[in-house]
């Protein structure tokens, strides 16, 4: 069994379609997923993953005249897209796009119970996969960021910034708390806009600490509560 619990998202303009899904995955594998959110439409289903890291994500491909394809580059490169689509001439594509799995409407239930025990299978064999890199996208192009080398995270508005061991900075469009799962538990909540990974703490105190790059960071109260479970 997995000790973090998974995040699936649904993306089907049609009731009917996510409804299935969602009673689907909760007969099948209701003990992976803390949380199942959906989606009517392309533009939803961009905006919800700005805000959230899904572990895997069910995707129907005539989205209201638009292409479910076109939610790709929005996704993390590590969550897993099964497409589930009336359509069998788009297997090909989707085989290109390195889809986990193709499943074709009126979904049958043996079928979907392979997939999800498949699925099952591969994050119980490497279940800390998704914790070793934060993958952010930049100019189109994906940037695998090791956990390790990440000194700590600030909320900069709709963005956030991310320092790096030497000297090194990105800017992603990702919020602070949809980072959290990926991150891990070596990383803290100190501040409503900070989060340190433990290894870079060179001390703290009640109201403040220092990076091991002495760069001194605020803490807040519930922050100081979070390290004290820590240290």
């Amino acid at each position: 069994m997995l000790s973090t619990k998974l995040t699936a998202l649904i993306v089907d303009d049609e009731h009917s379609g996510r409804s299935s899904l969602k009673i689907l995955l909760n007969k099948n594998c209701y003990y992976l997923f803390e949380k199942i959110v959906t989606a009517s439409a392309l533009d939803q289903a961009i905006e919800i993953v700005k805000q959230q890291h899904f572990n895997i994500c069910f995707l129907d491909i005539n989205l209201n005249n638009q292409s479910g394809f076109d939610l790709i580059p929005h996704l993390a490169n590590d969550t897993k897209v099964v497409f589930v689509t009336a359509y069998s001439e788009f297997a090909i594509k989707a085989i290109k796009e390195n889809a986990f799995d193709y499943l074709l409407k009126p979904i049958n239930p043996a079928e979907f119970k392979l997939c999800v025990d498949r699925y099952e299978k591969e994050i119980l064999a490497d279940s800390d996969a998704v914790k070793k890199y934060l993958h952010i996208k930049d100019q189109g192009e994906t940037i695998p960021i090791p956990l390790d080398e990440i000194v700590f995270l600030q909320a900069e508005g709709a963005y956030s910034k991310i320092y790096l061991i030497k000297n090194r900075e990105y800017i992603t469009a990702k919020t602070l708390k949809s980072m959290t799962d990926v991150l891990g538990k070596d990383f803290i909540r100190i501040h409503k806009s900070y989060i340190i990974n433990k290894t870079m703490i060179k001390s703290f105190k009640k109201n403040s600490l220092t990076t091991i790059h002495n760069t001194c960071l605020p803490v807040s109260r519930v922050g100081a509560k979070e390290l004290s479970l820590h240290f």
